[in-house]
């Protein structure tokens, strides 16, 4: 007898916790729709840094160093014997 009552008591509150679960989705569903998120686009995909300000700027290479291995834009860097390099120290 006692463990059907405890049964039934968790029962209730797992359909109560999926109820208020449910509850709190349509809620959020209807503000989200009521207060939009202006830092996305259409379709609800987040704008790229660099539409959200309008610039039309080309993304630049990342090229990792012969000697150490750490990355540097590629304008950045020094390029000698097909090699790539951070800075001028790196190349001799």
């Amino acid at each position: 007898m006692f463990i059907k009552l405890v049964l039934i008591v968790l029962l209730l509150l797992l359909v109560f916790a999926i109820g208020i679960g449910t509850l709190a989705r349509i809620f959020f569903g209807v503000l989200s729709g009521v207060f939009p998120n202006k830092s996305r686009g259409r379709g609800g995909r987040p704008f790229s840094r660099d539409n959200r300000f309008g610039n039309e700027e080309k993304t630049e290479r990342m090229l990792a160093c012969s000697v150490c291995g750490v990355h540097v834009p590629e304008s950045e860097g020094v390029k000698a014997a097909g090699k790539f390099f951070c800075c001028e120290a790196h190349r001799k």
